[in-house]
């Protein structure tokens, strides 16, 4: 009995010396869970805060400006500006990033002097569901307490709160989730082909034999993406023909500009992977680390499901380092809203510049593993 367990015992302790010296993958399962934990306890909320949000006032009275106010006294609405006059719904919101102008109409004072019925409008960007969702449940009641607190009474004025949702009119949430499982897919599968590729090809030896041929490094790189950058972008495209098929996603902009800012996103993609790949040491350890670094952050922390104000100022600076992040804002602007390049053209310009950085990040690194 005691020879059994002396042999079970020294297997036991061959494989925990395997795993203490494998210190990266011995990192990955100690590091995961706790990360995982802060990210699903700090971005798992749909609570909204800071919510940009404009205000018409046509009527320039006291009231009025006590009422915008109020409305931006609190912590789901952040008041970007008080304007006289909003000519074009669409530019003012882009203008100010907002999503949600509320239009204070003319003879409001006088309306709430005689006790009459108060016709507000409200205008929300349907761009994202689930805040339109949160919006037009919160926004009757946030206006009613600031009519309340401007005419110090606790009778409540008769409120008639005309809603509008620009873009996404129905609310269909298929109109959200499809550019972001573009953006997912597209991060997922381009970052696991080239870590995949460049870690089999160290498995196998075959990496070696490429740098005794006349081939450049950089030539070596590039020629093993081109073939993944064909790949990726079919993907994409099966993806949108699918949106458009059984979903009715049809894109109202540019098919090009989309084409291109998803060009750019996939070499970010590949490059993230062609970064993975010089860190690990075999295809297993590029799998255990291309999921954690490409589906979590996409899903959690890009603005797919959860929005971005609701989290932590930390975990925002860190969503601003995704490409997911720019990459999302830009097709759904030109899948839902027709925006044209000068619309994006911020998101589009952080995109390049994520995707350039990284991927002179990963041929360094590659040329220096080398």
């Amino acid at each position: 009995m005691i020879a059994p367990l002396n042999r079970m015992k020294a297997v036991a302790g061959k494989e925990f010396m395997h795993i203490v010296r494998d210190w990266q993958t011995l990192m990955i399962i100690v590091a995961m869970p706790i990360v995982m934990m802060f990210l699903y306890g700090y971005a798992l909320t749909l609570d909204l805060k800071g919510v940009r949000t404009v205000i018409e006032d046509c009527d320039h009275s006291t009231s009025s400006r006590m009422i915008a106010q109020s409305i931006g006294a609190g912590t789901l609405l952040a008041v970007e500006s008080i304007l006289p006059n909003v000519s074009n719904v669409d530019s003012i919101l882009h203008l100010y990033n907002a999503r949600l102008l509320i239009r204070l109409p003319s003879g409001l004072s006088q309306t709430l002097a005689t006790g009459g019925n108060l016709n507000i409008g409200a205008v929300i960007d349907g761009s994202d569901p689930n805040t339109g969702t949160i919006l037009r449940s919160a926004a009757p009641v946030l206006i009613q307490k600031a009519i309340l607190a401007s005419v110090n009474s606790s009778v409540k004025p008769p409120l008639d709160l005309r809603v509008k949702f620009l873009y996404n009119e129905e609310q269909k949430s298929a109109l959200s989730f499809i550019p972001g499982l573009m953006a997912l897919i597209l991060v997922m599968v381009s970052a696991m082909l080239t870590s995949l590729a460049i870690t089999r090809e160290k498995e196998t030896g075959t990496l070696e034999q490429l740098l005794v041929s006349p081939l450049h490094p950089i030539e070596i790189i590039v020629g093993k993406l081109a073939p993944y950058t064909v790949l990726a972008a079919i993907d994409g495209s099966l993806i949108m023909i699918a949106g458009a098929t059984f979903f009715e996603v049809v894109p109202k902009g540019s098919l090009p500009l989309l084409a291109a800012v998803s060009a750019v996103f996939i070499v970010a993609s590949l490059a993230i992977g062609l970064v993975i790949s010089t860190v690990a040491a075999n295809q297993r350890q590029a799998m255990l680390m291309v999921l954690p670094a490409t589906m979590l952050p996409t899903i959690i922390l890009s603005g797919f499901i959860f929005p971005l104000s609701s989290m932590p100022w930390p975990l925002q600076a860190l969503a601003h380092l995704l490409p997911a992040t720019y990459y999302l804002t830009a097709i759904r602007g030109i899948i839902l809203k027709a925006a044209t390049f000068s619309i994006i053209a911020r998101d589009t310009a952080a995109l390049c510049f994520i995707a350039l950085l990284l991927m002179i990040i990963a041929v360094k690194k590659f040329r220096s593993q080398l």
